[in-house]
């Protein structure tokens, strides 16, 4: 469990749901993992109304399951969300490739080899963390670049549950595949070649489908 830093303008409700939020995406609170309000407190330095709000927050998003009599639980990843956030980002991401050829300047496409340039570092140091939070911003930058604050808005809200697939994927999978995706993916954008940058990141986004049977082997009591 990582307790981050609280930020001046955060409430205390925000700043649990942000920290809970933060290890169950890690999978540093596991799932099936039982959640003791009062561990929580001591934790966090704060009194039980924001740890029970923060809870209620992320029940609501299917983060955590409140079951009458038996407790407070992380859920466990279901493979249904999984699998519809999945193919909500293959849709739009396939599409912001498409539009990043057309729009992404020279300086663009060196933010986004910046990005590679770090994961490759990583990569050699096994830091699973840093290359989810890599992962994440290279796609965070192509839907800023492309001017589709929207669509990340709708993508964000759904990510968790596709997220916390990702990294046990990174745990027990080589992530240098994903990497020369990225790579590939800039490469097309940069010869503004629409229809394989498009087919480049709609086979990104289906790699899951072609890993999930070994994360859920290398993780059997994760999912549902």
């Amino acid at each position: 469990m990582e307790i981050l830093a609280k930020k001046e303008d955060e409430s205390s409700r925000q700043y649990v749901r942000r920290c809970l939020l933060y290890n169950i995406v890690n999978v540093e609170i596991k799932p099936g993992e039982r959640i003791i309000e009062k561990e929580y407190c001591d934790l966090f330095q704060v009194s039980r109304t924001p740890i029970r709000e923060a809870i209620l927050d992320l029940h609501k998003n299917h983060l955590i399951d409140v079951m009458p009599k038996r407790g407070t639980f992380v859920s466990y990843i279901d493979e249904d969300r999984v699998e519809e956030v999945r193919q909500l980002r293959a849709v739009l991401e396939a599409e912001i490739a498409r539009e990043a050829c057309r729009k992404l300047t020279a300086d663009d496409l060196d933010r986004l080899r910046e990005n590679v340039i770090v994961w490759k570092y990583y990569i050699g140091r096994k830091q699973v963390r840093k290359i989810f939070e890599l992962d994440k911003k290279f796609h965070g930058l192509l839907y800023t670049l492309c001017g589709k604050p929207y669509w990340s808005e709708i993508v964000e809200a759904a990510a968790p549950h596709f997220d916390r697939a990702i990294v046990l994927s990174f745990q027990c999978m080589p992530a240098s595949q994903v990497l020369a995706d990225h790579m590939q993916l800039i490469d097309a954008i940069e010869a503004r070649d629409e229809d394989k940058a498009y087919e480049l990141a709609r086979t990104h986004l289906n790699r899951y489908n072609e890993e999930k049977e070994m994360i859920k082997q290398s993780f059997p009591g994760y999912f549902q």
